[in-house]
């Protein structure tokens, strides 16, 4: 199955992106939280403060999409307006998740035609 982004939501897409050529694996998919200030006393006691919720993620590797692939990614990205919107996204398994795209649009010129980039999404908490 693959992979598609919808804005806003899957049911009521005003603007969709389904690549025709799937991201690479490994599938990166990280879970931390990322917002903890830590603290070591001289006697070696650690001190933790947690201050956001765990944070799913994942990253999305394209390699070598075509021109059109490309464009339409852009103009999603243009779409959600990187971080602004949330957007649904469908995974490998078909569940769809609600995620912000954290990173830049950076797809590079590869080979003649063709373009590779990663996509960071961050999935949001309900």
């Amino acid at each position: 199955m693959g992979i598609g982004f919808y804005f806003p939501t899957k049911a009521g897409a005003t603007t969709t992106w389904v690549a025709l050529k799937q991201p690479v694996f490994p599938a990166v998919e990280p879970v931390d939280y990322p917002e903890q200030l830590t603290g070591e006393t001289a006697g070696g006691t650690l001190y933790v403060q947690d201050k956001g919720p765990l944070r799913e993620k994942f990253q999305l590797k394209f390699v070598r999409l075509t021109v059109t692939d490309r464009d339409n990614a852009l103009s999603f990205f243009n779409t959600v307006k990187k971080s602004f919107n949330t957007f649904e996204f469908e995974d490998r398994n078909g569940v769809l998740h609600t995620v912000r795209w954290m990173n830049d649009f950076d797809f590079q010129f590869v080979v003649e035609g063709r373009y590779s980039g990663t996509i960071q999404l961050r999935k949001e908490t309900p």
